[in-house]
């Protein structure tokens, strides 16, 4: 009995209102939020600890979109292998039940993926096809929030709904083993270290409105700082965050980039490689220089690049998140890609 009432309490969905400014800390805003979108979200640079050389990256999401009064789950999972130039995708939806559920501990997307918080720090297990992932992530920095005191801007600022709230966990240093498994039966088992970032960000932004769609670029510095870019180029208007390797946060808005390119792929149209201006932060100037071609979600953009200072070094890695709607064309994602299979 008390094993049976143990597993009910595990599997029970728990859902909290939205707040803004009243808005409580990160573990109380863990929860997904009633009658808005939000999502969890981990990016991650990995080396393989036999060859240090071998470079990977990760993504896991599970996103839930709040839609024309329905609410669903979609679980997002990539694997970039640097060496071989592969970008593995996964993709999922389904409803809230026994498999797919959220509570204080855990986000759990059965049976591809679950999220799990111990303490200040979190385990990340991903099951696809291709893929195994284990991974321990220490909380690192801890946690900070975004905008103003959380609330941030989804590109209009006239318009009051159009805000969420905003926290990340920047500096979460990373251990784990992955299994890769290919298309004649071979598998290369990994053993990896490296950093994450970890995302939560809920609100009652409109998510099929082009307007509130962005451009988002996650600075890793070696140095042990990060700096954190949320624009949106077709207003435009644009946000951010630095965070110093003593663990203070800045606001930092008085930023601009320029894209090196702009490239089309299936009828959208995304920038590609960009000179980064931040006046008075670092060294000021920087170049952000995608590490390979693709990475490409169904029709976003998940990419990991380096950041390049003017003396031609490499000072750390970038992730870049690029959706569609943004330049040139007011072309949104339409809700289908959310019920894609891949």
């Amino acid at each position: 009995m008390l094993y049976t009432l143990c597993m009910i309490m595990n599997h029970k969905h728990l859902t909290i209102p939205y707040r803004e400014e009243t808005h409580g800390d990160f573990a109380q805003e863990w929860l997904p939020h009633k009658k808005v979108s939000g999502w969890w979200y981990l990016t991650g640079y990995l080396q393989d600890l036999e060859n240090p050389s071998h470079l990977y990256s990760y993504q896991y999401t599970v996103i839930k979109p709040h839609i024309y009064g329905m609410t669903m789950y979609v679980s997002m999972i990539g694997f970039t292998n640097f060496q071989t130039k592969e970008h593995l995708y996964h993709q999922r939806f389904g409803f809230r039940g026994r498999k797919i559920f959220v509570n204080n501990e855990q986000v759990v997307f059965q049976p591809y993926s679950k999220l799990q918080r111990k303490g200040n720090n979190f385990q990340l297990d991903v099951t696809t096809e291709e893929l195994t992932l284990n991974l321990q992530l220490n909380s690192g920095k801890g946690a900070f929030w975004h905008g103003d005191d959380g609330v941030l801007v989804m590109g209009l600022p006239d318009e009051p709904r159009q805000r969420t709230v905003y926290y990340s966990y920047p500096n979460m240093p990373t251990t784990g083993d992955a299994i890769l498994r290919k298309k004649n039966g071979e598998t290369v088992n990994l053993k990896l270290a490296g950093k994450s970032w970890f995302d939560r960000q809920w609100g009652p932004y409109e998510i099929t409105n082009a307007d509130t769609y962005w451009e988002w670029f996650s600075l890793r510095f070696f140095d042990d700082e990060e700096i954190m870019l949320f624009a949106f180029p077709q207003h435009p208007y644009h946000d951010g965050s630095y965070i110093d390797k003593e663990g203070e946060r800045f606001p930092v808005r008085n930023y601009s980039y320029t894209p090196h390119n702009l490239i089309e792929v299936d009828g959208y149209t995304f920038s590609e490689g960009w000179d980064l201006t931040i006046p008075g932060i670092k060294e000021e100037k920087y170049k952000i220089v995608p590490l390979m071609k693709g990475q490409v979600n169904l029709a976003y953009f998940e990419l990991m690049a380096e950041i390049i200072n003017m003396k031609g070094e490499r000072v750390g890695y970038c992730f870049v998140e690029l959706l569609p709607g943004v330049r040139g064309s007011n072309k949104k994602i339409s809700p289908k890609y959310l019920l894609k299979k891949r």
